[in-house]
């Protein structure tokens, strides 16, 4: 299967909106409170986070979930190191709890730090991704679709580069 993504450079700045929006209206911040979580499944918790699978977020992505800290911060490095222990504490957990429930082969687990990192809620969450050898993307973890973009943008700009070498014309002595 070819998967394209058109990465065209707007989807930073709508990331950077959709930051500054949930910035400036905290209490509309879908992550911020446990109330937010209504039509969500919270799965599992503990003093200091809680896991959440959303299938309105899910984006076709079975059983994916992300750990929440119950205390609005905006990124992993935020976490206090209590709070830090507490999403490892519990990733044990949800794996544990996956593992029982849905059986992947794999997980891909991460988290997006600021716009450019790919986030757009500031609120720190870590994602969890069940994975199974039948998945179209089986063997392809976060780097792997970096790594094409970057080798596409590195592509495009040699081409772009060597174009118009194509097009001079040919001088004669």
């Amino acid at each position: 299967m070819d998967v394209t993504v058109k990465l065209d450079g707007t989807l930073l700045a709508k990331r950077q909106r959709e930051w500054a929006y949930w910035l400036a209206n905290p209490t509309e911040n879908p992550l911020s409170t446990r109330a937010s979580f209504a039509g969500a499944e919270v799965t599992l918790e503990n003093e200091l986070c809680v896991y959440v699978q959303d299938s309105r977020y899910g984006d076709g992505m079975r059983a994916s979930g992300h750990i929440v800290t119950r205390r609005p911060c905006e990124t992993v490095f935020d976490l206090s190191p209590a709070e830090a222990a507490a999403v490892h504490t519990l990733l044990a957990e949800v794996r544990a709890h996956l593992d029982a429930t849905v059986k992947p082969d794999g997980y891909t687990v991460g988290w997006n730090v600021f716009p450019a990192g790919g986030a757009h809620i500031p609120h720190v969450h870590l994602h969890v991704i069940p994975r199974w050898n039948t998945d179209a993307s089986a063997g392809a973890g976060l780097r792997y679709f970096l790594k094409a973009a970057a080798q596409a943008t590195e592509r495009r700009r040699n081409a772009e580069a060597a174009a118009p070498a194509l097009l001079a014309p040919e001088v004669l002595p």
